[in-house]
């Protein structure tokens, strides 16, 4: 196994192999001889290179220099271009490699090293084997490292141990990425011969529609069948297994977590002869189902099929399972019936989430082995509700819904987007902010959004002032996991944002554009039928907007002093006379954004400027707030303050999310009056955040003498670390550390340079400064992320019934999870699913029905393909679905 710092100047001497905990001192597995030999045949035969291919990988050569060679006869081998020393040692030469392989002479040393190039392949197999030696070594120390730092649950570290050992097992290093070029040629060779021989390319299902639509089932896929109870869920499935292991005999495995395996062998029997399964199971057998039976036992009986119905099954046996299958027996098709039934072994927060879990775990199997993963699941009610009991994809979710008003924040544009207009315009694969595994925000598609029926709808407030509207089932991101809505109490510690990137495609605009359009939304008239005014009794606020107004739109602005109101108003008229199709630029700019004609309690902040450079939104806030913000300090509180009044509550939310990207945590507080619109306060709390707001925003205007004052007090303030901290559960992970480290409580105490006070220490939410000096303190990266992520731990201020509304969901690859109206949610369980097959009998619900004995096979999701409904035949006596008669 070779490093990063292995790849110097070549040298004649063996790289030492530099491991730790004892093996800094051995020599690595490897057989310098054999790789010299293998180069050598290969610069020698084109022969012995196609031989070599097919057993080695560069990454197989302990010497890097011989990677380096190997790579460079690739190179021109693949090229169509001569291999011998002289060109290799040229295609060396141009990449910079020549002198670190030993130059021409260590070339010509490896075509001498070589008698018989007939033994290429034998050479090559020494190699590998010592490769496959040396990465057991690597996997031995992995292993012995996360034994060591024993970071998550004792289950989820067997399994990654075991997925370890299975790489090993495998021959195949672990890599996230495939140089382009290599999957072009797997899959043109994929076309080839698809074309040439018109095979299916994946595992057959028996359907002949089926197949037409999918060309099989293919590996690394996720397949969802769901239906309600008694549809025939585990009879498709059987049906999936019967055509892969015993018509084509291909190796496949049946988990059933709900009937016996004596069952599902008379229900293959039944299927396989046509003997009717109640005769089976009763034992009235003629003696022509005898005969039927026997004819297709030796069939069945040499079949790869292998069922496991061990009770419980969790998923870490599932994968140790098909692991093992896929080392001995080449496992081509794994089947679970059913998702609802499985079981993790530990204690969850919630079983839907458990369910959305194994989902993910499932879609990471498939990919891991390379083979399809057909999982049945049971869907909810939704059908029975509806008149014609057709099943949608909505009815699979287990996730809760959001309501069409809910805005998702976008990462393309930084700005936020409803999920009804998601729904109207049907954007696809909309880059979205999402948490990762560590708790960082990242880009993730959100792929579509799709409804969910009606149902009952809960306000959602936090302490912040941020607000949702969600279903009861609908999962939030507590410090324990995820959550649904309905397990929520007051006090409950949630995940929202503490700081937002900028979006991924930042847009600079005209200072002048961002000044004006501040202004304007702040103390700005522009209502339909009136001249468009601004109103300021601050000089330097009138001379931004007259200055904006004429350099940009070439407007003069009319002066109206109105001295007994003490505030001049700026009229900003049309800059020529008015003709038909002719108005005021500054209407038609402001009604490109939506904003023309809208009253106060109307405002927004339009989309273009969370899309702006973080400088170019502070110099918007700034403006803004030289409008109606207030950056005051106030001596009898000892404490600054720093707010935004609006009577738009959307226009509220928008300065909250500008904020966020300077990792502001704003609050909004409410002021109701009699009589009057409800205001909104946008508050900026807090030493730290405030000393952020002055050095990174600031103020436009007279307000900035404000500013300079607070900033001045500030200096001396200390922070109060208690308003950005970690939920004291976290406080449980540094004991189990210490346990660990064999640390004493007196002993971390000292090294936090605190004074010992017993268990108080563990009653108090920790800030992110002293949780971070904690993980130092007992060295662990795992409570150094926590202390560093992006989230901030906001508390559940009320629940409030609204009543019945209907609501949506969304799928985000990966992550799953979003940004909601400035909270972290999760998604739906589909997501995770390249296909979902929903099974529909209308005899089920009408007996009276004139499609008896017929079904639908409703592809309603197919990540790589149309979707359809497909209509078979049901043969219930027989525990079958066939095509229908054509």
């Amino acid at each position: 196994m070779t490093t990063t710092d292995q790849r110097g100047e070549w040298s004649g001497n063996v790289v030492p192999f530099e491991r730790s905990n004892g093996y800094a001192d051995r020599t690595p597995p490897q057989d310098l001889a054999a790789e010299q030999s293998v180069l050598g045949a290969m610069l020698l035969s084109k022969e012995a290179i196609g031989e070599v291919t097919e057993v080695l990988k560069g990454r197989d050569f302990y010497r890097p220099a011989h990677e380096y060679i190997y790579d460079a006869v690739m190179d021109l081998y693949g090229s169509g271009e001569p291999v011998d020393a002289i060109t290799v040692a040229d295609h060396l030469g141009k990449k910079g490699h020549l002198q670190q392989v030993g130059g021409h002479i260590y070339l010509h040393e490896l075509l001498s090293s070589v008698s018989v190039t007939a033994n290429a392949t034998y050479y090559a197999e020494i190699v590998r084997d010592k490769a496959v030696l040396r990465r057991l070594v690597d996997a031995s120390m992995k292993i012995s490292q996360m034994g060591y730092q024993a970071e998550g649950d004792v289950t989820e570290i067997v399994d990654r141990a075991q997925q370890t050992i299975y790489e090993v097992a495998e021959n195949r290093a672990k890599e996230d990425y495939q140089p382009l070029s290599e999957l072009v040629e797997l899959t043109l060779d994929e076309i080839e011969a698809l074309t040439q021989h018109g095979q299916m390319s994946g595992v057959p299902t028996g359907f002949i529609d089926l197949d037409h639509l999918t060309n099989g089932l293919h590996p690394g896929q996720m397949v969802i069948i769901a239906a309600r109870p008694g549809m025939g869920k585990s009879t498709l499935g059987l049906d999936f297994a019967r055509s892969a292991a015993i018509r084509h005999g291909l190796c496949s495995v049946f988990y059933s977590l709900e009937m016996t395996k004596s069952e599902i062998v008379m229900r293959l029997m039944s299927a396989e002869s046509g003997v009717p399964l109640n005769a089976i199971r009763k034992g009235d057998m003629t003696e022509e189902y005898w005969q039927r039976i026997s004819n297709k036992t030796a069939q069945v009986s040499r079949a790869p099929l292998f069922i496991d119905d061990s009770p419980n099954l969790t998923m870490m046996e599932i994968r140790a399972k098909s692991r093992r299958l896929k080392e001995r027996h080449d496992l081509k098709l794994i089947i679970i019936d059913y998702m609802q039934l499985m079981t993790s072994g530990k204690k969850v927060e919630s079983r839907q989430l458990e369910v959305s879990e194994f989902s993910r775990q499932i879609k990471l199997l498939a990919k891991e082995l390379e083979v399809p993963v057909v999982a049945l699941s049971q869907l909810n009610r939704g059908p029975e509700a509806r008149q014609d009991k057709k099943p949608m994809l909505s009815d699979l979710r287990e996730s809760g819904c959001l309501t069409a008003d809910t805005r998702v924040l976008r990462a393309d544009t930084g700005a936020e987007v409803t999920m009804g207009e998601l729904l109207a315009t049907g954007e696809r694969d909309v880059p979205v902010w999402s948490l990762d595994a560590d708790h960082r925000l990242v880009a993730r598609p959100m792929t579509h959004v799709f409804s969910s029926g009606v149902k009952k709808v809960y306000r959602l407030t936090l302490t912040s002032g941020r607000e949702v509207k969600a279903s009861a089932n609908h999962p939030f991101l507590t410090y324990d996991g995820w959550l649904p809505l309905g397990e929520l109490t007051e006090g409950t510690r949630v995940a929202i944002p503490r700081v937002v990137p900028e979006p991924l495609n930042p847009i600079q605009r005209d200072d002048d554009d961002v000044v004006l359009l501040a202004h304007l939304l702040g103390d700005g008239s522009f209502v339909k039928g009136q001249p468009i005014r601004y109103a300021s009794i601050d000089e330097l606020n009138l001379q931004a907007v007259s200055e904006a107004a004429e350099r940009r739109f070439g407007i003069t602005a009319v002066r109206d002093e109105y001295a007994a109101a003490r505030v001049t108003t700026l009229r900003l008229p049309d800059p020529f006379h008015l003709t038909h199709g002719r108005g005021n630029p500054i209407a038609a700019w402001l009604d490109d954004m939506g904003l023309f004609g809208r009253r106060s309690h109307e405002k927004f902040v339009p989309d273009w400027v969370f899309q702006l450079p973080r400088e170019q939104v502070g110099l918007f806030l700034s403006h803004l707030w030289a409008t109606d913000g207030s950056v005051r300090w106030d001596a009898k509180a000892n404490q600054a303050r720093i707010y935004y009044a609006a009577s738009s509550r959307r226009l509220a939310d928008d300065v909250m999310r500008l904020l966020d990207r300077f990792g502001i945590v704003a609050r909004l507080k409410t002021a109701r009056k009699d009589g009057y619109r409800d205001t909104y306060h946008v508050l900026v709390s807090g030493a730290a955040a405030q000393r952020v707001f002055g050095w990174e925003i600031g103020v436009w205007g007279a307000r900035r003498e404000g500013l300079n004052e607070v900033m001045h007090h500030l200096e001396g303030v200390l922070p109060n670390t208690n308003l950005d901290t970690v939920p004291r559960e976290v406080w449980g992970k540094v004991r189990a550390q210490l346990a660990t480290v064999g640390m004493t409580h007196r002993q971390f105490a000292t090294a936090m340079d605190t004074q010992f006070c017993g268990s108080t220490m563990w009653k108090h939410s920790p800030s992110r400064e002293r949780l971070a000096r904690a993980a130092r303190a007992v060295g662990s990266t795992l409570l150094e992320r926590e202390a560093t992520s992006d989230v901030f731990w906001d508390a559940v201020a009320s629940i409030e019934l609204l009543g019945e509304e209907e609501v949506y969901d969304a799928t985000v690859l990966d992550t799953h999870n979003f940004i909601a109206d400035g909270i972290t949610v999760h998604n739906s369980l589909e997501q995770d699913a390249d296909m979902v097959i929903l099974l529909h009998r209308e005899d089920a619900y009408d007996k009276q029905s004139p499609r008896q004995g017929e079904a639908d096979f409703i592809v309603a999701k197919h990540r790589n393909g149309a979707t359809d409904t497909l209509p078979v035949a049901f043969q219930g006596a027989l525990s079958r679905f066939v095509d229908m008669q054509r």
